[in-house]
């Protein structure tokens, strides 16, 4: 008998039969019988079964899962296209002792490829993914005990859709974030897209830059054209000095990312040392042109460089008073110095 996988088979001294899954060597093969177990059978005790399909017979395991119907995504009546970055502190009522949602939020009739990129050390670490149009999805949570004094977020949106559309530019927006942004009151709003308050960030709005260019119309750009030619014959006139006014307030950013590109191959002494030079050129420059206030954030850190400054302040500007800047503007991280008497 001529056999080949798929054949289906009766047992000749035995009740029932199935199919042959496997030709094992010349005289054997495996057979799926009927209760769904692979058995292997002499060939001689098989004979041709067609009296049902051989389709009838299935393995248990190759059975075909019910399809699952894809949701139709969600599009709205408007061309504009808007993503957002946003925020949201877990503990909306103690921002220094909360742990932050990171959400990326697609306004558009638009698919999203992402890639959310945090830079570390040296290189980026990225989260990618598919947004579907007009939906929000949470892709991290930023610890609080994570947070570095600055937080470099590169994002990259490509658009794409299922059915026809317009091609869209690859996007990419890069963020700069200091710590102290996630500590103040007023980094977070209401919003319309959670019930509680977030910070928002734009990484793509249409209607922004885009918007503004087409609107321009001839007679706004002679205009320009104008004012143009009027502001270089003003600089051509002898300059008219000003009595100048009392400045209100100065901020000086004492971290080391702030004041030096690379800082590799310093030690903490010689970082420390650079931090209280800069201290100390901004205190003389703050008080020569007549600032009333001076900021210096120093960050929480070890508590070196605070320990330093107000070491200072006391023994070499007695005559300034100092004190805690507003946790609200700059968390727990920066003093401020009273210049005016």
């Amino acid at each position: 008998m001529k056999i080949k996988a798929g054949d289906k088979v009766k047992f000749l001294n035995e009740v029932g039969g199935g199919i042959i899954t496997e030709i094992i060597d010349t005289q054997t093969v495996k057979v799926l019988n009927d209760t769904g177990f692979e058995i292997p059978v002499l060939i001689e005790e098989l004979m041709p079964d067609y009296s049902q399909n051989i389709h009838e017979i299935v393995p248990t395991e190759n059975k075909k899962e019910e399809k699952i119907t894809e949701e139709e995504p969600i599009y709205t009546n408007t061309d504009e296209v808007n993503v957002y970055l946003a925020f949201v502190p877990e503990n909306q009522n103690q921002l220094n002792n909360s742990n932050s949602e990171i959400y990326l939020i697609n306004d558009s009739n638009y698919f999203l490829y992402y890639n959310y990129a945090v830079k570390g050390t040296k290189k980026y670490k990225g989260i990618t993914g598919t947004l579907e149009p007009n939906v929000k999805e949470k892709i991290k949570t930023l610890e609080k005990d994570m947070l570095p004094d600055n937080t470099k977020i590169i994002i990259q949106i490509l658009f794409f859709d299922k059915k026809e559309f317009d091609i869209l530019e690859p996007f990419q927006k890069e963020f700069n974030l200091r710590s102290v942004k996630f500590f103040k009151q007023g980094s977070y709003t209401e919003n319309d897209f959670f019930d509680e308050s977030a910070m928002i960030l734009p990484i793509y709005e249409s209607n922004s830059m885009e918007q503004i260019t087409k609107n321009l119309k001839d007679t706004d750009i002679e205009k320009i054209v104008s004012q143009k030619e009027i502001q270089n014959k003003k600089l051509n006139k002898p300059k008219e000095f000003k009595k100048k006014e009392p400045k209100n307030i100065k901020e000086v950013d004492l971290h080391i990312h702030e004041l030096i590109e690379d800082d590799t191959g310093m030690t903490d002494y010689e970082k420390l040392e650079y931090q209280l030079d800069v201290f100390r050129r901004e205190m003389q420059s703050a008080i020569k042109e007549g600032y009333k206030r001076i900021v210096f954030i120093h960050g929480v850190g070890s508590g070196s460089l605070k320990l330093k400054i107000r070491s200072e302040l006391q023994h070499k500007y007695k005559k300034y008073q100092f004190q805690d800047a507003s946790f609200k503007e700059y968390g727990y991280g920066a003093t401020m110095v009273l210049l005016h008497r």
